[in-house]
């Protein structure tokens, strides 16, 4: 089994298992907290609890922290990490192959990345990737790639 699988396995049962008894122990304890009254702790020989209106600002200090988290720090966090409108990364990435240089489209670089790794060649779309290429429709459909921006801006605008 994969190592990083979502599917269930029994130590996932178990830590699911204690977390789920350890939030219903400590629930059942705050309850008892918050509700009955000093005298009963104090008569058992519990004199060191914390004053009763941490019973209601513990909650709201964790809803109010989740609020917060929510509004205005995790979309600050994307917006750091989104590159500014006049960034060339806004509207290109690694990933896009074809470019573009006076008008000519280029060939990707010839490098060992972009040998063929297909065990059957006659099912390898490599070769008709290349510009002026027709490709074959008894062949399997070619893997998800970007476009480039140049590529679209000449099929709408040109």
């Amino acid at each position: 089994m994969p190592e990083h699988s979502p599917a269930p396995t029994s130590s996932r049962a178990v830590y699911g298992f204690a977390m789920f008894l350890s939030f219903n122990i400590f629930f059942f304890l705050y309850l008892i907290w918050a509700i009955v009254p000093d005298t009963y702790f104090k008569q058992i020989g519990i004199d060191f609890l914390p004053q009763r209106r941490c019973a209601i600002w513990i909650p709201m200090g964790i809803i109010i922290s989740l609020v917060v988290f929510a509004v205005f720090i995790y979309p600050s966090l994307g917006l750091l990490m989104t590159p500014n409108l006049n960034d060339l990364r806004t509207i290109t990435d690694s990933i896009g192959t074809r470019r573009k240089k006076n008008g000519m489209k280029l060939e990707p670089a010839k490098t060992s990345k972009w040998q063929c790794v297909c065990k059957n060649e006659e099912k390898c779309w490599k070769d008709y990737y290349k510009i002026g290429k027709s490709v074959l429709l008894n062949k399997r459909l070619p893997s998800v790639r970007d476009l480039h921006v140049w590529d679209v801006s000449e099929q709408l605008y040109l």
